[in-house]
């Protein structure tokens, strides 16, 4: 009985893994752990009642010990190192980056509790393997397993498909935030749900050529009609391929890369190795089959998705590439041993580059579970790993499969130990290809780090393991390896007692980690992002160890202690609010070092206890730099814990901006380096100190883009001395082929100053190096025309002259080729996104004919910009263009075009007004003066406007109305006084 529970609760775990969301985190993972430990119990239960202790050996048993210890070994050696370096007292001499202690020899793991926690994972997936090896034991324990997870499989597979052509989660409507537009069933990742597929495809492919090979030739199809046997004889043959079809299909659709290369993988080994024994005919024809059906499928419903996703292959590939280079280092500090089995997220942040953008992006994972492997248990780790694929391939493959040497756990040795029923043979290779199936897409994503995925493949191996070692005729099943047993008579009861309630106390014990654990996982996410020190509280009462809650607790104290100090509308005295403050700050320290202890790699805490220090420093009126030096050198050691990251030298900045402006400017420049985006807060930041020009550019790296930049930047801030001094020393950085560029934008800064002589210098210098540049001819033009120099008509002329010989060429070429696209972005910002269009340079044209009162060349320049019907400006340069040629009706029509594109523009709708006036229509003029009247109410202008035309028509009150508002707005307005003067017959 107890063995028929512990294999119900073993199913159930198969079962509630894939619909949980693939179990990964949180309450499914506890469930699933509380099924396992419930089938452990079981199984030892039901030893104890039968008054034997049996133990089934198996291949992996010697390497799944070995690395079990290799575990345990890193939780004994911790990290203490690393504990002493977080936590030491600050450096007489603050630093940019505190030195990291690498490499690291006496240190097993980086965060021994994620350590622990990743060896019950390892061990939920032993106990899975080592579960399947003893309670499935018959030919039909066998047969029903494969069933249940084939069906189970098609299952999600078919109402994954359903949502999927829906567009909505109404049958899976239970499962967690699913991708969009990709099919992913009830897993959380779409790539996690391919590789499940991948697994249990080869393990059907497999059962289906055994099932072939070992149910004899179909019944005819009549029979099938009419015979209950032949039906359920059809059934079984028939639906696990239909499942198989549909998982296929799904699998396709869930477009993942990595799952499809695992699929082929998982084929080529089941092909290879039924080659080997002598049925490739019979799976050909499968393989086949499989293939036919994705393909029509796919067809109908299209492949369009799919093909995308596999145009994004190179860049995605040469992503998980960089990944893997950055991930190597770590191997180099942490050798031996590693980093820690699971504990790669808490020690990447320090070998994240910078195009990975550590300061938005968080890597958990390495996207490749063979390289995460290595890396987390060290060359140790990496030896046992391949002892374990070894003693796996010369036992089930070599001795088993093909007759070749022995097995190890005394399953026989040559042609003695090879099995050659079909239904061992399909189900051990199908098994052992879903396996495969894993392991090669473990080696671009981390699909065996997912719950769901990890049990599935250590069922397969378990599978595996009895179908070869196990004689599966029906009824007369025979286990061929050693078994270990104890019969419990007499004293043999004894230690049997003890190891019973051992082992009843640690799966207890395991049951209540996971329960306590998914408990303040579900209360911790319910604190958010708001600093709430009582959840948090209540997060630790059950988790002491939760770095991210003892994080949330202190910000809420560091919040709390710095409004207490402020006293806004409190009477307490100075004294007592800093006591007050002085105690949440020390409850927020202590959090925080509990924390560092916990992790001491993890340089968000280091960032958090900071600036917790610069608070504690602000109340307690500490100055100088050793005031500042517990904050200091915590940010130093985030910044040596991620020396990519941005914004960590932006907060080391602001920490020392006071104290320490000399480490401020240094971490400033690196911020920039890192973060382009970061500079204009931190020009802000520096803006009040009072920097000279020589600290201002050592507040950006000495790159032409950097300083270009801070120019502009300088520039916005009306800081007219330090963006000089940076414009020139940009052109001073800049090569001969961007020199043009940078003279263009001093030039710019220059005529913005009102300095144009010089800049009309930078600029002649520059057209000499680059005489055909349209740009600068147009710039040139316009300071000419600012200094009344009659050669700026020739500039404007050249620059329309170039820039229509470059829009010949497609894509026009811009003015300047730069390198970077960063420094092309600023200078394209700076001159505007239309400077690869003639248009530009003909209203500049345009523009000085029209100031210089040339009317016919204006109206020839303008007409052409007013073939665009919405273009404002152009219709007013055409109107006062032609008004001066002495085309009043003409003028007039593109003027009104001009007020009813822009109403807003009140020059054009002044001129309208004037035109209308002079064309005689007066009343449509006094409207408009009535509208312009309105638009500009502290101006005399317009008023003054229509008194003089209601004086005009005879509208004598009208007229004074106006003449007094004007008077009242301007009082000195000579027209007005005299206009009121001479209508009330008063003298001016």
């Amino acid at each position: 009985m107890l063995d028929g529970l512990s294999r119900a609760a073993l199913y159930a775990v198969l079962v509630w893994a894939p619909l949980a969301s693939g179990a990964y985190r949180g309450v499914p993972l506890a469930v699933a752990t509380v099924l396992v430990a419930l089938a452990l119990a079981g199984a030892v239960g039901g030893g104890l009642a039968a008054r034997r202790l049996e133990w089934r050996r198996t291949p992996l048993d010697l390497p799944l010990a070995l690395l079990t210890l290799l575990v345990l070994a890193q939780l004994a050696l911790g990290h203490q190192p690393l504990v002493r370096w977080a936590l030491a007292p600050p450096p007489a001499t603050p630093e940019l980056a505190a030195p990291f202690p690498a490499p690291a020899l006496a240190v097993g793991t980086v965060k021994p509790t994620q350590t622990l926690e990743s060896l019950l994972l390892f061990l939920l997936y032993a106990s899975v393997y080592y579960l399947v090896v003893h309670l499935v034991r018959t030919r039909r324990q066998v047969g029903r397993l494969v069933r249940m997870l084939l069906v189970l499989g098609g299952l999600l597979a078919f109402l994954g498909l359903l949502d999927y052509l829906t567009g909505e989660a109404w049958l899976l409507a239970w499962r967690d935030h699913p991708y969009g537009g990709r099919l992913a069933a009830t897993f959380v990742n779409p790539d996690h749900f391919a590789s499940y597929l991948a697994m249990l495809i080869c393990l059907g492919s497999g059962w289906l050529v055994a099932r072939g090979r070992g149910d004899g030739r179909a019944a005819p199809l009549g029979e099938v009609f009419t015979n209950r046997a032949a039906r359920e004889q059809a059934v079984r043959r028939y639906l696990p391929l239909v499942a198989l079809v549909a998982m296929a299909v799904a699998l396709v659709f869930t477009l993942s890369r990595g799952g499809l290369l695992g699929l082929a993988a998982g084929l080529l080994v089941l092909l290879g190795l039924l080659g080997g024994v002598g049925h490739a005919r019979r799976s050909l024809v499968l393989t086949g089959v499989l293939l036919v059906a994705v393909v029509g499928y796919g067809g109908w419903i299209g492949f369009g998705p799919l093909l995308a996703r596999f145009a994004q292959s190179p860049a995605g590939a040469l992503d998980r590439w960089g990944q893997y280079v950055a991930s190597a280092p770590m191997l180099r500090d942490f050798p031996l041993l590693g980093v820690g089995l699971g504990a790669y997220r808490e020690i990447y942040f320090r070998y994240q580059p910078l195009a990975y953008a550590p300061h938005e992006v968080y890597y958990p994972y390495a996207h490749n579970d063979v390289l995460q492997f290595v890396i987390e248990t060290g060359v140790l780790g990496a030896v046992l790993g391949a002892f374990l694929l070894w003693r796996l391939a010369a036992d089930l493959v070599g001795a088993h499969l093909f007759g070749r040497g022995a097995c190890p756990v005394d399953g026989g040795a040559g042609a003695a130990a090879r099995r050659n029923d079909p239904l061992s043979v399909g189900t051990a290779v199908g098994a052992l290809a879903g396996v495969a199936a894993v392991l090669a897409h473990g080696t671009l994503d981390f699909a065996a780090r997912i719950p769901a995925n990890g049990i599935l493949a250590a069922a397969l191996l378990g599978l595996a393991t009895v179908a070869l070692h196990t004689r599966l005729i029906a009824g007369r099943e025979q286990l061929l390896t050693a078994v270990r047993a104890r019969p419990l008579a007499g004293r043999a009861w004894l230690p049997a007692g003890a190891l019973g309630l051992v082992a009843a106390a640690l799966l207890a014990g395991w049951i209540a980690w996971a329960l306590r654990g998914a408990l303040a996982h579900s209360l911790l996410d319910e604190v958010g992002r708001v600093p709430d020190a009582a959840r948090a509280g209540v997060v630790l009462s059950l988790d002491r160890w939760n770095i991210p809650a003892r994080m949330t607790r202190a910000a809420a104290r560091r919040v709390e202690a710095f409004a207490v100090w402020q006293g806004r509308g409190s009477s307490e005295p100075v004294d007592v609010r800093r006591r007050i403050a002085d105690g949440l700050l020390a409850e927020g320290r202590a959090d925080l070092r509990d924390a560092l202890a916990l992790g001491p790699t993890n340089p968000f805490v280091h960032h958090q206890l900071a600036w917790l220090e610069a608070v504690a420093a602000v109340v307690d009126e500490r100055t100088g730099v050793a005031g500042v030096a517990p904050a200091l050198a915590h940010a130093a050691r985030a910044i040596a814990l991620a020396p990519d990251n941005p914004r960590l030298y932006d907060s080391l900045a602001r920490l020392a901006m006071r104290e320490a402006p000399a480490l401020g400017l240094r971490a400033s420049r690196e911020a920039v380096r890192r973060g382009p985006a970061l500079l204009p807060g931190l020009v802000d930041l520096w803006r009040g100190v009072g920097l000279t020009d020589a600290e201002w550019l050592a507040l950006v790296p000495e790159t032409v883009v950097d300083r270009l930049d801070l120019a502009l930047r300088l520039e916005d801030r009306r800081l007219v001395a330090a963006s000089l001094a940076a414009y020139r020393a940009a052109l001073a950085s800049a090569s001969e082929a961007e020199r043009p560029a940078l003279r263009y934008m001093l030039a710019l800064g220059l005529a913005g100053l009102g300095r144009d002589a010089a800049a009309q210098t930078e600029l002649g210098e520059a057209l000499g190096a680059d005489p055909s540049n349209p740009e600068l001819n147009r710039a040139l033009g316009d300071v000419r025309a600012r200094r009344g120099d009659p050669g700026a008509l020739d500039n404007l002329r050249a620059a329309l002259v170039f820039a229509e010989d470059r829009a010949r060429i497609d894509p026009p070429p811009p003015p300047f080729a730069l390198r970077p696209a960063r420094l092309a972005a600023l200078v394209r910002r700076r001159a505007g996104d239309d400077w690869t269009r003639p248009e530009r340079y003909r209203r500049a044209l345009a523009r000085y004919l029209l100031e210089r009162e040339l009317w016919e060349p204006a109206v020839a320049a303008w007409r052409p910009l007013a073939g665009d019907p919405r273009d404002a400006e152009a219709q007013f340069g055409l109107g006062v263009a032609l008004e001066g040629a002495g085309a009043p009706d003409a003028a007039l029509e593109h003027l009104r075009r001009a007020v009813a594109l822009d109403a807003t523009a009140t020059r054009y709708r002044e001129r309208l007004a004037r035109r209308l006036w002079a064309s005689e229509q007066y009343f449509q003029a006094i409207n408009e003066w009535r509208t312009l009247k309105a638009q500009l109410p502290r101006s005399a202008e317009p008023r003054v406007a229509l008194g003089r035309a209601y004086e005009k028509i005879g509208e004598r009150f009208d007229a004074l109305r106006e003449y007094r508002e004007a008077l009242e707005l301007d009082p000195g307005h000579a027209g007005a006084r005299e206009a009121l003067a001479r209508l009330t017959g008063r003298r001016p």
